[in-house]
């Protein structure tokens, strides 16, 4: 009687074998085909999403699934387990807790782009000059700024304080949650003005651009970005990083207002 279990029991595990070899063929396979989970600050919206067809066509793999919004916010939220397979920040803050936190794919982080910060108003507003040093003025009420988890927000303040106009403009200031946020309520025309990338003043609709910050008046903007140790596709994540590298995903950058980091001018 032993002898027959002893043989249905080794006939049980040579078929349990290839069934087992196979559910791992059929994970991995559905790994492979599942879209790239891209968190990206919002401000890179327009070019990621111009690039993510090209990307895929290329790689025979379906267009990356991506979740715009806040660096910080996105920061916390990979944090609290949200999945990724790429991180895009548009600051380094963002990007260093992650590092620091063990969470990025070790040798994955690198700088993509560049970015300028500029003052922005309703198109529809009278044209009347206005810089920096007048944010202090009667003429102006409410100025919308990136919040603490905006990047933009940071080299925003960065920049009133380079003018010494922190004391004076704070009282006027509408934190808002992302950089979109803000070009959203100066296009509306519910404030005055607001600090947002150069990349947004030409790619988003009712803004005027009226002064640019210089280089000096701020940290170095830079969008860095990394693959996610917990990524189950850490080799399409890291092409996927590669390709915003080529000269024609920079090409399309620059017509979208970004700037390729060896061409930042001071």
């Amino acid at each position: 009687m032993a002898a027959p279990r002893l043989r249905r029991a080794a006939c049980a595990a040579l078929l349990a074998g290839p069934l087992l070899a196979g559910g791992a063929v059929v994970a991995a396979a559905r790994a492979a085909a599942a879209p790239l989970l891209v968190s990206a600050a919002a401000s890179l919206s327009g070019p990621l999403q111009t690039l993510a067809v090209p990307f895929a066509s290329a790689r025979g793999a379906a267009p990356p699934q991506f979740n715009f919004g806040a660096s910080g916010l996105l920061q916390q939220q990979i944090q609290q387990g949200t999945p990724a397979d790429v991180f895009l920040s548009a600051g380094l803050r963002p990007m260093d807790t992650l590092e620091k936190a063990g969470l990025l794919l070790p040798g994955s982080r690198q700088d993509i782009l560049g970015n300028r910060l500029v003052l922005v108003v309703p198109a529809r507003a009278l044209r009347q000059p206005l810089d920096f040093a007048g944010l202090a003025g009667p003429g102006v009420g409410r100025i919308a700024i990136g919040d603490g988890t905006v990047p933009a927000g940071d080299y925003a303040r960065q920049v009133l304080a380079h003018y010494g106009l922190s004391a004076a403009v704070t009282p006027k200031l509408v934190p808002l949650g992302s950089v979109r946020a803000v070009a959203q309520a100066v296009a509306a025309g519910n404030v005055d003005a607001g600090f947002v990338y150069r990349s947004d003043g030409m790619q988003l609709r009712g803004l005027r651009v009226v002064a640019t910050a210089p280089a000096a008046s701020h940290a170095a903007i830079r969008y860095s970005g990394a693959v996610l140790r917990s990524s189950r596709q850490p080799q399409l994540a890291l092409a996927y990083l590669r390709s915003l590298r080529t000269p024609a995903a920079q090409a399309q950058f620059r017509r979208d207002g970004f700037e390729t980091l060896p061409d930042r001018a001071p």
